[in-house]
């Protein structure tokens, strides 16, 4: 497999989308399938597809198309879910604001399948004798701790990414402190810009944004 010095996120992120595609083949139990036909099924671009691949290596067999399991193996293994830092176990994760959209990212079971791990979840309202977060269905439970304990938590338990859902006025100040505790990837669910050293990687769901691509969307057809 090829390492390429450089992709673009945006390649990155239809690798994601790859990687679901192929997880719904897989249950289909279809083994094989070409670039044509996974774009076609899918609504992609069968040349992106292969563009985008092929910054990794050779993946395809002509006259044969994509192993399905195999290229979701690959892909796992390109986004990192497969060889992680903590070797091979999922990313440790931490939610920083249990209010009513940081409970509603709790909530979400999907993040172990995906190789993600929420293993503690931080807040200013706590106290200590409510330390227990539990799903809605009640089969499992999150550590919540108070934000004062935040950078204890993350040296100890070498938390490797944050997930962002603070007020605005705390998200700079909270955002730092993640970054000098050891946290070195954030998803930012606040929507302000925050300033970080550069080692930083911070990806950034800002709701009012999306929704404005699609008022321009609308407003450019009429």
């Amino acid at each position: 497999m090829k390492t390429p010095k450089k992709i673009s996120e945006l390649t990155v992120y239809r690798l994601s989308i790859y990687e679901r595609c192929l997880e719904l083949l897989e249950k289909e139990k279809i083994t094989t399938i070409s670039s044509k036909e996974f774009a076609e099924r899918f609504g992609l671009n069968s040349a992106q597809v292969r563009k985008d691949l092929a910054y990794f290596g050779e993946f395809g067999v002509r006259g044969i198309g994509y192993e399905v399991t195999l290229l979701k193996t690959e892909i796992l293994r390109i986004l990192g879910v497969l060889e992680s830092s903590s070797g091979g176990e999922p990313w440790k994760v931490m939610i920083v604001g249990a209010g009513k959209l940081g409970s509603a990212i709790l909530r979400y079971e999907g993040f172990k399948s995906y190789g993600f791990k929420i293993i503690a979840a931080i807040d200013v309202n706590t106290e200590a004798s409510e330390y227990r977060l539990l799903s809605k269905d009640q089969k499992f439970a999150i550590p919540l701790y108070h934000v004062s304990e935040m950078e204890e938590v993350i040296r100890n338990q070498s938390v490797q990414i944050g997930i962002l859902a603070v007020p605005e006025e705390k998200a700079q100040e909270i955002a730092r402190k993640m970054t000098d505790a050891g946290i070195r990837a954030i998803l930012n669910f606040v929507p302000v810009q925050l300033f970080l050293p550069d080692y930083v990687k911070v990806r950034h769901i800002d709701m009012a944004a999306e929704l404005h691509c699609l008022t321009y969307f609308l407003s450019s057809q009429e």
